[in-house]
């Protein structure tokens, strides 16, 4: 039995039959040294040959507002996933909101417009 580290997708397998991997052993680390990366998710972690590094803060950084714009954008993607009453009280209220911009000679919002909007005041 041997603890591992996919090299690619970082999987940490404990006690495990090598034997019985899905893929060739040449894919793993073998008993892996973490104490560079321990209390750091592996979305940090740089696998140069056998050796687990930490990135540095900058790098971290990156990785973490790259993935705040993934969710920002998975938010207002899901506005076009919307169905039922969810969906028809947003219709109610744009169409609400666009007569009160034609009373002020306003043009109307469109739903593009609303979800960059919406996405853009995520998180602040």
């Amino acid at each position: 039995m041997a603890t591992l580290l996919h090299r690619t997708t970082k999987q940490y397998l404990v006690s495990v039959d090598p034997n019985g991997l899905p893929e060739p052993i040449a894919n793993y680390i073998e008993n892996p040294d973490l104490a560079a990366v321990v209390g750091f998710g592996s979305q940090y972690w740089i696998i140069t040959g056998d050796v687990v590094t930490l990135m540095d803060a900058p790098a971290r950084a990156a990785v973490d507002a790259a993935a705040l714009e993934a969710s920002r954008d998975a938010v207002a993607a899901g506005f076009d996933q919307l169905e039922s009453s969810d969906r028809a009280i947003l219709s109610l209220l744009r169409d609400e909101i666009n007569v009160l911009r034609a009373l002020h000679a306003l043009p109307d919002r469109t739903i593009a417009q609303y979800k960059t909007q919406i996405r853009a005041r995520l998180g602040s």
